[in-house]
């Protein structure tokens, strides 16, 4: 017979070891007859007494005093989660120039749209396919139409305007706003339309060449509707600028993502705008790459 002392602190062999770091002849001990870690802030060591290879006590005493102390503080060093990695808030900028395309694209209906744009102007006084209208709101398409005609001619580009009023007069109809308004009088839906056309193309606004009077004379609506006709602008072409602020050098139109709306005027200045756009992104390219 014979004895054979193995020695752990809190159930962590320190000697002897085999090659996978646990005694196996570890296996069945009791569990230690004392308390854990409360008793001398280190832990405690346990020493196991086998004879011919069998377990037959154990005894549990504080690592403090009994010569594995930094043993024990190695273990606890090993034991300690590893501290949470740093998340370090990042503010991605865009550079001016890529802010400008990315407008752009949202005036014009994306950057297929924008790659073609043109400034051929748009059919001049094309008519409203009534008989294409959701069956719901042709009456009002209708009546609508026929205020059009009652306009004065645009001091500019009088049939394009006429053009987009009308083919925007077709969306609202295909949206549903023309049924949500059902209830509203023909000449204020005709403000609202021709509005948010004027609006859409900067002829009309802050800094724009004309006012919202000049474009409803025969009419007579002569307050804008600025309420209805941002909402027409927010159904048909979503948010002007998702992103927080537009572009600083961006025009204040409405929004409406479809160049079939835009007059040959205002597509020329957006044509500007993205080859100014488009040669600055280029040329901080070549520095970036230099």
């Amino acid at each position: 017979m014979g004895e054979r002392w193995l020695y752990g602190v809190d159930g962590g062999l320190l000697e002897p070891e085999d090659e996978w770091g646990r005694d196996p002849w570890l296996d069945g001990v009791p569990p230690p007859r004392e308390g854990g870690r409360a008793q001398g802030g280190l832990g405690t060591v346990t020493e196991v007494v086998l004879i011919d290879g069998q377990v037959v006590d154990s005894v549990s005493r504080p690592v403090s005093g009994s010569g594995y102390e930094c043993a024990a503080l190695e273990l606890a060093h090993l034991r300690e989660p590893a501290p949470p990695p740093r998340v370090e808030r990042v503010i991605v900028r865009e550079e001016p120039q890529e802010q400008m395309l990315h407008w752009l694209e949202r005036v014009v209906g994306g950057k297929e749209a924008l790659d073609a744009l043109d400034d051929e102007p748009l059919p001049l006084g094309e008519p409203l396919e009534a008989g294409l209208l959701p069956l719901g709101s042709r009456d009002l398409a209708c009546a609508v139409d026929e205020h059009l005609d009652l306009l004065e001619p645009a001091p500019i580009l009088a049939g394009q305007l006429l053009t987009a009023y009308r083919r925007l007069l077709a969306t609202a109809a295909h949206e549903g706003m023309l049924h949500l308004w059902r209830d509203v009088p023909p000449a204020k839906v005709t403000a609202t339309i021709v509005h948010t056309v004027v609006k859409a193309n900067a002829l009309t606004g802050a800094g724009a060449p004309f006012s919202y009077g000049t474009f409803v004379r025969g009419l007579g609506e002569g307050t804008a509707p600025s309420a209805r006709s941002r909402s027409l602008a927010l159904l048909v072409g979503g948010s002007q600028w998702p992103h927080g602020r537009s572009p600083s050098d961006a025009p204040g139109v409405y929004v409406l993502g479809d160049t079939g709306l835009l007059v040959s005027r205002f597509r020329n200045e957006l044509i500007t705008y993205r080859d100014l756009a488009r040669t600055a992104d280029a040329a901080r390219g070549e520095v970036a790459t230099g």
